[in-house]
């Protein structure tokens, strides 16, 4: 074959290939365009209140090492229940357990709330601290329904009795074990959920001076980060300052979580700037009745706002629940309950 046969033998090879891919990049570009149109209105219009953007859409599980890994979507409900000036959360997990962070003031509102879905047993029941806008609603809890686990901070609340009716009540419970979490735990609440020990003081026994007063008791709080289907919700109790630069310097960016239920009831020593800049909040929930503190402050809620978080309260918008929603743009969805 001379050079010149050859050099069109090779052009008529380029030319194929050329003709065969053009309709494919064509075909990828509308592709493309029809994308990003789709795509351009939902970036703009930014997450509706209380929802977090994700890279992809999709369901995303924390594994143990703290990454994440794409999964299927997951029963993971979190309800910041409106117990008015306390505490009060129940967590729905992916392996069917269930889970109560506090119980609030009295029995009547957590009693009301899990009755009406039906509520007769309980897995893991979590007193974070002994304060009574905490403490007071489990021993309806204990009272009415079945409880397998309990997890305490041993504290005692030397200017009340009512801790220690709670602990009373633990112990008779048939088949309850009681557990105290140590900082950099995971607690086994099985399959699909991973559940972090951020703060606690298991080795101390007494703590605090009065009913409703102590910061030590406070910055002892159980503090927890559940994470499920993408979606992260971070409950430190009453932690203050001090227990919040412990976590940061311990945790660091592993506190990020798309949810923060704020720690006490929002007041000014708490939510502390690195905090919040560690934890990257999206939404956060204040979980706060009528009371005489003047919480939350505006303090608190400044620095909220200064780091984009959507701000919730229950004594405002009432009992709020919190899920993953996959698929999808957002991974997580806040609202109040009907």
């Amino acid at each position: 074959m001379d050079m010149e046969t050859r050099r069109r033998t090779t052009l008529l090879i380029l030319w194929g290939w050329v003709s065969l891919l053009l309709p494919a990049a064509a075909a990828a570009g509308e592709a493309e365009k029809s994308y990003s149109s789709l795509r351009a209105p939902l970036e703009s219009a930014g997450p509706a209140r209380g929802d977090i953007p994700v890279p992809q859409a999709g369901a995303f599980e924390e594994k143990t090492d703290g990454s994440l890994a794409l999964s299927a979507a997951v029963n993971f409900n979190v309800y910041f229940v409106n117990v008015g000036q306390g505490d009060a959360q129940y967590i729905e997990l992916p392996s069917g357990q269930n889970v109560l962070i506090d119980g609030g003031p009295s029995g009547s509102r957590i009693g009301a709330f899990l009755q009406e879905r039906g509520v007769t047993s309980i897995d893991h029941v979590v007193l974070t601290h002994p304060h009574s806008d905490h403490y007071r609603g489990l021993g309806w809890v204990f009272d009415h329904t079945e409880v397998r686990n309990f997890y305490d901070t041993q504290l005692d609340n030397t200017g009340s009795t009512g801790d220690e009716a709670i602990r009373v009540k633990a112990a008779a419970e048939p088949d309850c074990a009681t557990h105290y979490p140590r900082v950099g735990e995971r607690l086994d609440w099985g399959s699909g959920a991973s559940v972090l020990v951020l703060n606690s003081c298991p080795d101390r026994s007494a703590s605090g001076t009065g009913m409703d007063g102590g910061a030590e008791i406070n910055n002892c709080s159980i503090s927890l980060k559940i994470a499920a289907g993408g979606f992260s919700v971070l409950f430190p109790g009453d932690s203050q300052e001090q227990a919040e630069r412990a976590m940061v310097a311990r945790f660091g960016d592993a506190l990020r979580s798309n949810v923060l239920k704020v720690g006490h009831h929002g007041s000014r020593e708490s939510s502390s700037p690195a905090f919040l800049a560690a934890v990257q909040p999206k939404t956060a929930v204040i979980s706060v009745g009528k009371n005489g503190y003047g919480l939350p402050t505006d303090d608190a809620i400044g620095r909220l706002e200064a780091v984009n978080a959507a701000v919730y309260r229950t004594d405002r918008d009432g009992t709020l629940q919190a899920r993953p929603r996959s698929p999808g743009l957002y991974a997580s969805d806040v609202k109040p309950l009907p």
